[in-house]
């Protein structure tokens, strides 16, 4: 009988315990509350803010501000392809200027004569530079077909 005895007085300290710390918190459990109390304060204010956003914006405005938004990012890439078209048509004037001028200051080249090679003494040879021709004129030299007008074309592209 002693027994039930000594667990009912042991149960009766651990709730005399209990209700001691409740009455005065250890410091962990207290800095624990006032975390918690202070976690609870910012998520009400965060609420208050959210509210406050969605009253002030509308869904009109909102997909007015980003069709506004996507508007001008069109208009950016529309600039860009333009710009890219036009440095493209510099390039191949730039190219096609290049080429006819190469073309023009570049006498066409001839294959050297084969080199014999014969045992004993070399053969003395007088080195003369190849003789000049003479243009008569303009219908002698051979150009490339002028490009198209810049003007005129319009160019396509993915843009």
């Amino acid at each position: 009988m002693n027994e039930p005895n000594q667990l009912l007085s042991g149960l009766k300290e651990d709730v005399d315990s209990l209700k001691r710390k409740l009455a005065k918190p250890d410091a962990k459990a207290e800095e624990l509350i006032l975390e918690i109390e202070s976690l609870k304060e910012s998520i009400h204010e965060l609420t208050a803010i959210f509210q406050k956003a969605v009253e002030l914006t509308t869904e009109e405005d909102l997909s007015k501000t980003i069709k506004d938004r996507l508007d001008a990012v069109i208009r950016q890439n529309e600039t860009i392809a333009r710009g890219m078209v036009a440095v493209s048509d510099k390039v191949d004037e730039f190219v096609t200027r290049k080429t006819a001028t190469l073309q023009l200051s570049t006498p066409p080249l001839s294959a050297p004569p084969p080199v014999r090679h014969v045992l004993g003494q070399p053969p003395m040879m007088s080195r003369m530079a190849p003789m000049p021709t003479a243009h008569t004129g303009m219908d002698d030299l051979q150009l490339p077909p002028p490009p198209p007008p810049a003007n005129g074309r319009k160019r396509q592209g993915l843009f």
